[in-house]
């Protein structure tokens, strides 16, 4: 099927009730592993990258967008499930609008902790300008209303964050025209273990009152009966990164664990893409975390 229309895969969602899964990716081999984990399940998926990371300012190597966009746009084109291009979260307005004119098929500007540093009104004003310049080149926006807890795993502190207000968030839809919503109903950024409680009653209020699909960021942070759950209470996208880091994390352990890399050959631990590299590894770590993430949203087998 390759490369679709985002907005066409998240009314596809929302009328069979199901989320479409946004798999952050931070190299090659983690793009291609969440398409061929979607690939596995007959899933649709959005593939992209994080603005925040990759136009970090204390970064050591500048990113450059162009190389993204030209990876993740060929990973997109050969999949055969419907695949969309995201650029998630920036803080950067211009790196937002660069991302629209190389054509990711949907952008969000999002920065850290808004509700503490911009104003409504402020924000209201830059996504309006993001919206009309997006729309123009046929890119869908997503924004956000209210903010997500984050947690810190170094301290094991919370940033508070700020539930969704319906009726702001139904305005801000309104006057911005932006396409989709990421909203905050008791999910949290960066925590893992899908521990957190989802208020489903706030939920149920912005799906009847929010005429635009509803989104989830902190995918890791909710647990799998309640993704499922909410995929069938207007929510078409869960964002998903933190864990799949994580379970890279503990493969790249495990196999340090059991091989003494000093006595083997480099070629096989890095590059040759047999048994013992650990690229190879760490994608099928990455694929198995999709998989069941795909599942617990009721999205195997939806291919369009």
């Amino acid at each position: 099927m390759s490369r679709v229309n985002v907005k066409e895969m998240l009314e596809h969602a929302l009328a069979n009730k199901y989320a479409v899964g946004y798999f952050e990716s931070w190299n090659l081999e983690s793009a291609l592993a969440v398409v061929r984990a979607a690939e596995n399940v007959k899933a649709p998926v959005i593939i992209g990258v994080c603005g925040t990371y990759i136009g970090e300012p204390k970064r050591k190597y500048k990113e450059s967008l162009a190389v993204y966009y030209a990876m993740l746009s060929q990973i997109a084109q050969e999949a055969s499930v419907p695949a969309a291009l995201l650029l998630n979260e920036s803080d950067d307005e211009e790196m937002v609008l660069q991302a629209a004119r190389y054509g990711f098929d949907m952008v969000m500007y999002a920065p850290v902790f808004s509700s503490e540093t911009l104003s409504l009104d402020r924000l209201t004003q830059i996504q309006k300008r993001i919206v009309k310049q997006a729309h123009k080149n046929k890119v869908a926006v997503e924004g956000e209303v209210g903010e997500l807890p984050l947690y810190n795993s170094t301290t094991g502190k919370l940033h508070d964050g700020e539930d969704t207000d319906p009726e702001l968030c139904a305005a801000f839809a309104a006057e911005t025209g932006i396409d989709a919503v990421a909203v905050s109903v008791g999910n949290c950024h960066l925590k893992e273990g899908g521990k957190v409680a989802l208020n489903y009653e706030a939920l149920k209020c912005l799906a009847e009152r929010i005429d635009i699909p509803l989104v989830l960021h902190g995918g890791t942070s909710i647990a799998k009966e309640d993704l499922s759950k909410a995929a069938g209470m207007g929510v078409a996208k869960v964002n998903f990164g933190t864990g799949m880091k994580r379970v890279v994390l503990d493969a790249m352990k495990q196999y340090m664990a059991v091989h003494d890399v000093d006595k083997m050959n480099p070629n096989d631990i890095l590059g040759r893409g047999v048994d013992k590299d650990l690229l190879v590894l760490e994608q099928e770590a990455v694929i198995r975390y999709v998989e069941e993430a795909i599942r617990a949203m009721n999205g195997e087998n939806k291919a369009f």
